[in-house]
């Protein structure tokens, strides 16, 4: 009898040095949090005459046998798991601490009803955790994965995380090596608020687990802009740098449920700060032009993970930018292969090999313009015809702009001054903003939206019967003297075309693209000629369409155009 007293008392001291934690200090941590259900919690939910703190969790008796003389008991339900095709951990159902959490947390189980009392306790406010961020309900597939191993064999495939005996001393695993909740929460602390172990200021505590690639120079991470201009979300810092990871993730109760995002549709999470309110640079207006990579048009379509081919056509801001890598893109005044904002990005080879980290613009563009390519509104059909850019651009064609290589013709004397035979261009140099820096404008660089057809920087008509002038060809002039080109100087026909009475645009002959591949009629396609097949027609008597190249700046043509047969007609 003395000894089981004396392992009452034992336990009871016990279980008062764990509600205390560290002397008297603890007791006064948790009883100035939630956390506190007792009737003198400074929360709105708190029992009617409870007075004990630790009851509401622990117990010296009838406790449910786990540790720490856990008082409550252990839900039933079957949990919807967090998934995503970018998991490589394997996430069962809670374990552990992470189910002594949920019997709370998970709002099946009554506050008040603990194993070491035969009647519940009343509680004022609500009997069960109400609806809102702290109650997960039983569908766990909107919060940070728990109850999974976390291994340096985890780490080695996941390589954008720490190995486990790198983790810092507060993040700690359970006994089997799991992560549960208390690897981020400590219930009886609420110093970091959340009940977190440290501050999660400036991405501090998932940075501890999570080494995203490129993340310490990139601007989501150095970025000073205020984020209280926002009406849309309640970050808990003042700056996009002290959010960090928060800035667009959220650990519990998701918006975005893969990858934890804080709204479920991908931009709504980069246009929340790229709308005019946070970010210097406004996107939203940007999207709304007629020609536009608009991501609002497609719903649960893209896939980080997913095959550069076969699969459905669209765009997403992830398409072209890696959100923990971008990088501010200072001003440029000549070549360079790629942008910083397009860091560590995927893409695919002129040969068609997909990559991690693509090294030029273009390849980022061969992602959807290249061997999948999407389908493309006013898409001019020509002697020779692809969709496939990749193709288009290639360097073993006749003729092509130098985006991928050098031109092969050293005799383009129209070019402008600036620039030198053998240059190279990127896709940007034409498809871009309207009102962008490269266009003479303030507005953002990049292809995101134009006011021109094919999402042009400048104007580029297309329709046949059109009276040459600066404006019509603004794009083709933005590289191509255009003195040089109405003064006859490369093509003895030039202004006739353009100025006659049935005036050509520079499209009905020139493909910009690249011309890939033969055709049926041998026609030579140097100097990127690719006849418009809606404007020129096969001559009526040989049934040929076809131009010769004799040397420089002398060719021959046999085609019907604007009702007119030409035979072997020399220039």
């Amino acid at each position: 009898m003395r000894t089981q007293r004396y392992s009452r008392i034992f336990y009871l001291g016990l279980l008062g040095i764990a509600c205390l934690t560290q002397g008297t200090s603890g007791q006064q941590w948790i009883s100035d949090t939630v956390h506190n259900l007792s009737a003198g919690g400074s929360g709105e939910i708190r029992a009617v005459s409870e007075q004990q703190v630790c009851v509401f969790c622990h117990a010296p008796h009838k406790t449910s046998g786990q540790r720490p003389l856990w008082n409550r008991e252990s839900s039933i339900t079957s949990y919807q798991i967090y998934q995503s095709s970018t998991l490589d951990a394997n996430a069962g159902q809670p374990t552990g601490s992470s189910k002594l959490c949920l019997s709370c947390h998970d709002g099946t189980i009554a506050l008040g009803s603990v194993l070491s009392r035969a009647d519940r306790i009343l509680m004022v406010g609500s009997d069960y955790l109400p609806v809102g961020l702290t109650n997960l309900d039983t569908d766990l597939s909107d919060d940070h994965p728990v109850s999974f191993y976390y291994t340096a064999g985890l780490a080695a495939v996941d390589q954008q995380l720490v190995i486990p005996q790198s983790l810092p001393p507060e993040i700690t695993l359970d006994a089997q090596n799991q992560l549960q909740c208390t690897a981020c929460h400590d219930p009886h602390s609420n110093v970091n608020g959340d009940f977190l172990v440290v501050s999660n200021v400036y991405g501090a505590l998932c940075t501890a687990c999570h080494t995203m690639d490129g993340w310490m120079p990139c601007s989501h991470q150095t970025s000073g802009a205020v984020v209280s201009g926002s009406t849309t979300v309640d970050w808990p810092y003042t700056t996009v740098e002290e959010n960090a990871c928060r800035s667009c993730h959220r650990p519990h109760t998701a918006g975005g449920r893969e990858r934890l995002l804080l709204f479920e549709s991908e931009e709504d999470n980069c246009l929340d700060c790229h709308d005019g309110q946070i970010a210097l640079t406004n996107m939203l207006v940007e999207i709304q032009k007629f020609w536009a990579h608009d991501p609002r048009r497609y719903t649960q379509v893209h896939d980080p993970v997913e095959l550069p081919v076969g699969g459905e056509a669209h765009v997403e801001c992830e398409d072209c930018h890696n959100p923990h890598a971008v990088q501010a893109q200072g001003p440029v005044s000549s070549y360079i292969p790629i942008g910083a904002t397009m860091t560590s990005v995927r893409g695919v080879t002129i040969g068609g090999t997909p990559i991690d980290e693509a090294d030029y613009e273009y390849e980022i563009c061969f992602r959807c313009h290249g061997d999948n390519p999407v389908p493309v509104s006013q898409q001019i059909v020509r002697q020779v015809h692809t969709s496939n850019h990749r193709l288009r651009f290639s360097p073993i064609n006749e003729s092509f702009h130098p985006v991928a290589a050098p031109s092969p013709n050293s005799d383009t004397v129209s070019l402008v001054p600036e620039i030198a035979p053998g240059s190279l261009m990127r896709c940007t140099d034409c498809h871009n903003n309207d009102a962008g820096p490269r266009a003479g404008g303030a507005g953002p660089d990049g292809p995101h939206g134009s006011n021109f057809n094919f999402l042009l920087e400048r104007n580029y008509t297309v329709l046949d019967d059109t009276h040459e002038s600066e404006y019509e060809y603004a794009l083709c002039y933005k590289c191509h003297l255009r003195s040089s080109i109405i003064g006859n100087q490369s093509f003895s026909h030039h202004l006739q075309h353009l100025r006659g009475a049935s005036s050509a645009p520079c499209s009905v002959c020139h493909d910009p693209h690249g011309v890939n591949g033969a055709d049926p009629y041998s026609s030579d396609h140097t100097h990127l000629i690719n006849f418009d097949m809606t404007v020129v027609f096969p001559e009526t008597q040989s049934g040929r369409m076809q131009f010769e190249d004799l040397g420089t700046h002398t060719g021959r043509c046999t085609l019907r155009c604007h009702g007119r047969n030409h035979v072997d007609t020399n220039y």
